[in-house]
């Protein structure tokens, strides 16, 4: 284990925590987090087997109820419709870190390529587990086109912005700190 890995993997965790406590209110009770934008830091930042140590990480302190989540914390978390962008957010650092790791970008047009990738495969996984909570746990009769159309009124395109933005930084951030993710 490399120290510097373990300092780095412990300041994403927290600012993994800090932005999840960030809120900016949306629409129908929502609210927009910077918890996915240092997810995606995250995944670049650190070698793959140290970016998935710290999602787990960041999941099991939350689950143990420790408040680290944007809603707090507890097992009970895992009933919520929102606990599936948690597992999307790992299986995101596992594909972009594993992608990052292969090729890494050289321009804000290659991190915005990835960060389009981790914006789909937490999406994929926090829509379904919504749905399925919705439906199956919650009793909701919420039609599908009806989840879809907030996530892709509002969550989204905050996400695509936010990735456009990330993409900006992220070039200088991994150039200023000689960030290497291949371990």
């Amino acid at each position: 284990m490399k120290t510097k890995y373990l300092l780095r993997a412990a300041l994403c965790l927290a600012l993994i925590a800090v932005g999840a406590r960030i809120q900016i209110p949306l629409p129908y009770f929502d609210y927009y987090t910077f918890q996915f934008t240092f997810v995606l830091l995250t995944a670049v930042l650190l070698p793959p087997i140290y970016a998935i140590g710290t999602m787990v990480t960041y999941i099991a302190m939350g689950l143990l109820g420790i408040p680290v989540f944007a809603g707090g914390g507890g097992f009970d978390y895992v009933l919520r419709p929102s606990f599936g962008y948690l597992i999307g957010f790992l299986a995101t650092v596992v594909v972009l870190a594993q992608i990052y790791k292969r090729k890494q970008p050289t321009t804000k047009w290659g991190y915005f390529l990835l960060n389009t990738i981790g914006i789909v495969v937490t999406y994929l996984f926090g829509l379904t587990y919504k749905t399925a909570i919705l439906h199956f746990y919650l009793g909701q009769a919420v039609p599908i086109w009806a989840i879809l159309t907030t996530a892709f009124a509002f969550d989204i395109p905050a996400d695509v912005i936010m990735v456009f933005c990330l993409s900006l930084i992220e070039v200088r951030v991994v150039k200023a700190i000689g960030a290497s993710n291949l371990g």
